[in-house]
């Protein structure tokens, strides 16, 4: 079972990433299956190819930087077109701490044992919350419950942390990433191009917590990040008529309300 786990770092050493650390204490390098893939997107050169493997100890490892901050859907598919020969990819931002006792062979046995499933999430939590896997049209609202294995459901949707897919799924529907979104949505619309052709997921036994309120957030910077949302919902929806009126319709009403 070939799996790629892909680590974005932004402004982050690799030595300091909860992730990072993660692969290493789970021996993710050490098996000849495995390729960890690193991708610094940060403007200035604080990792290197020699770093990873000295702090990984393996040459199971590919380290890419890019100082022009590319957009995380074009390293997402650039990833995946360059690994064809892969069976999973599971993509990590850089502070997913990786709880999970022989973590390698739990993802084989789980992806062994669930060969017509494609998708596979943690849960990932924020102030005690389930935020992802969660439901979204339009807007986004939260599972009351959900538990671990085969779940199905028209309106799932997922933070893109932790996300595992199968590739050969992925070749099959010829989805991509939308490069037309750069940050917010991506996910969003990633999951609602495969709830076209599957509706199905598997919930992994693993958490994540991840600090995802706006409570820290200015209320120029939360109209901001709303008013992003907005125009990434655009592109999500710009072929679907009723959708797109429905976005209107919301955008409309932020507007109105004063919260962009």
């Amino acid at each position: 079972m070939k799996k790629i786990f892909l680590v974005v770092l932004y402004k982050q050493k690799i030595s300091e990433s909860k992730t990072c650390i993660s692969l290493k204490e789970n021996n993710i390098q050490n098996f000849n299956e495995n390729k960890i893939v690193v991708w610094d997107n940060s403007p200035e050169v604080i990792n290197s190819q020699k770093i990873a493997n000295v702090f990984f100890n393996s040459e199971n490892i590919e380290f890419k930087h890019t100082s022009e901050n590319l957009s995380l859907s074009k390293i997402y598919n650039n990833v995946i077109d360059n690994n064809q020969d892969f069976d999973f990819i599971q993509i990590l931002d850089q502070d997913s701490k990786i709880i999970k006792e022989n973590y390698n062979s739990y993802l084989n046995q789980v992806f062994i044992e669930n060969s017509n499933i494609n998708i596979f999430l943690p849960k990932i939590y924020s102030n005690q919350k389930l935020y992802s896997p969660g439901k979204f049209f339009i807007k986004g609202w939260h599972f009351k419950e959900i538990n671990l294995g085969i779940n199905k459901s028209r309106l799932y949707t997922a933070i893109t942390s932790g996300l595992c897919i199968r590739l050969d799924f992925l070749r099959k529907t010829k989805i991509r990433f939308n490069e037309d979104l750069s940050l917010y949505c991506i996910d969003t619309d990633f999951i609602y191009r495969v709830r076209k052709f599957d509706s199905r997921f598997y919930v992994l036994d693993l958490n994540f917590i991840h600090d995802l309120s706006e409570s820290s957030l200015t209320d120029i910077e939360k109209k901001k990040r709303r008013k992003v949302q907005i125009e990434g919902l655009e592109i999500i929806y710009k072929n679907n008529l009723f959708c797109k009126f429905l976005v209107f319709i919301y955008k409309e009403l932020l507007i109105k309300t004063g919260r962009i």
